[in-house]
């Protein structure tokens, strides 16, 4: 499982790792800094391109939760915005308050937005994600509990204690680099 998970956050880093023209180009990315906190991640990388230099920092987490050969994953890419998106697979579908973070227990922060609850599109910006990361910061666990898109089952469990540190790093680096 830990190779899989491997395989998962390498092939994470490649496909944000693409050229102007969409190829997969990993090279081209340089990390200039990386900081694990349990599974979240705070990461920051460049690339020049003959003038052009561009920089990049977020904060991750990815969740393989069903191996091969019915692999599946979860995972969370924050951006400078703030901008929190959520890659959920399609033919995914969330229990009714199956998207939710908790407290010892009790739910302090859902979401009814049928385009995650349906395994579309999980964006949150502006004041939605500020709203989402005071509840990150507060909670303990983000719980998901859902069907996925094999037709099984599933409740995971995100560890949420390490995720004030990881964000304190997250945004120290993007204010250094002036994001």
């Amino acid at each position: 499982m830990r190779l899989l998970l491997a395989a998962l956050l390498l092939i994470a880093t490649q496909a944000a790792a693409q050229d102007r023209s969409g190829r997969d180009t990993p090279g081209e990315w340089v990390v200039d800094h990386h900081q694990s906190f349990g599974l979240w991640d705070s990461m920051c990388d460049n690339r020049t391109s003959g003038d052009t230099s561009e920089a990049r920092c977020y904060l991750r987490y990815v969740d393989v939760f069903s191996p091969r050969p019915k692999f599946a994953a979860q995972f969370l890419f924050l951006t400078p915005g703030p901008n929190i998106d959520f890659g959920v697979e399609r033919g995914t579908r969330f229990l009714d308050s199956g998207f939710r973070i908790e407290q010892d227990g009790t739910e302090i922060w859902s979401t009814d937005r049928k385009t995650c609850l349906r395994g579309r599109e999980c964006t949150f910006d502006a004041t939605d994600a500020e709203t989402l990361l005071q509840a990150m910061r507060q909670g303990d666990s983000f719980a998901f509990d859902f069907t996925d898109r094999h037709g099984q089952p599933q409740s995971l469990r995100w560890d949420l204690t390490p995720f004030a540190a990881a964000y304190d790093d997250f945004r120290a680096q993007t204010e250094q680099r002036g994001f």
